[in-house]
């Protein structure tokens, strides 16, 4: 599923199950949940928008479980997020809050 979700709120919860630019620019990731649906699942977590960048978290998780990664009060990524995704099987969900500078 890929779809974005604002419900009124200052964070955004962005879902991908596929290596993907999340969001360009500063932002404070909330959290990042990554399911296994069929297949072991796991994720890294770039800030930037590629896997060139500075990866700030390795998540995994068994099949048919889920891991939440809550960094605190947000973690501050100054060029954006971006996702490597091991299968089509690993369902990731980002919320963010965008940071103005």
């Amino acid at each position: 599923m890929e779809s974005d979700n604002n419900n009124g709120h200052d964070n955004v919860t962005i879902y991908r199950s596929a290596n993907s630019v999340i969001y360009r620019g500063p932002c404070l990731v909330k959290s990042v949940n990554v399911a296994g649906d069929g297949a072991n699942a796991d994720c890294q977590v770039y800030d930037g928008d590629n896997d060139k960048a500075q990866q700030k978290a390795h998540i995994e998780a068994l099949s048919g479980t889920s891991f939440n990664w809550l960094p605190g009060s947000g973690t501050k990524f100054q060029y954006g997020i971006y996702l490597v995704v091991n299968a089509a099987t690993t369902k990731v969900s980002v919320t963010l809050e965008p940071v103005t500078v």
